[in-house]
């Protein structure tokens, strides 16, 4: 003979929703972080390549056979954007591990903050309404 008997949900604790959900948000952002930093080493090396080549340029000015050589990333002053992208293609590795890295970390938060205003949420609904009602058989 089974007996079915009624508890009611009124309080979630929300600590352990906000672990658990900081522990999804991560693990879910660990694909995309890896994506993205792939991605962007790959711009990084594309756009090192594309200064490097525009450095030394030689333009015909008045079509008359005489090259004249111009530094454009002189006389653009993206001096400091070379060097950057010079410092951050050299550190490929390091730079998808600190992507990935803060990709996971702020996916983790932002999840874990959702699902904490959610529990805080329930918890206000079940105070005012008393709670999920759950029927179990035993």
């Amino acid at each position: 003979m089974s007996q079915n008997i009624r508890y009611s949900v009124r309080k979630i604790n929300t600590l352990p929703l906000a672990k658990f959900g900081c522990l999804l948000g991560g693990v879910a952002m660990l694909l995309p972080g890896l994506i993205c930093a792939v991605g962007a080493t790959q711009i990084v090396a594309a756009l090192r390549r594309f200064l490097e080549n525009w450095q030394a340029s030689e333009v015909d000015l008045l079509g008359l056979g005489v090259p004249v050589e111009f530094d454009f990333i002189t006389l653009l002053g993206l001096e400091t954007a070379q060097t950057l992208l010079i410092r951050l293609d050299d550190q490929r590795f390091t730079l998808i591990l600190l992507i990935i890295l803060v990709s996971v970390i702020g996916g983790g938060f932002l999840i874990a903050i959702i699902v904490l205003l959610l529990g805080w949420i329930y918890n206000l609904l079940a105070a005012l309404t008393g709670g999920l009602e759950v029927e179990l058989r035993q």
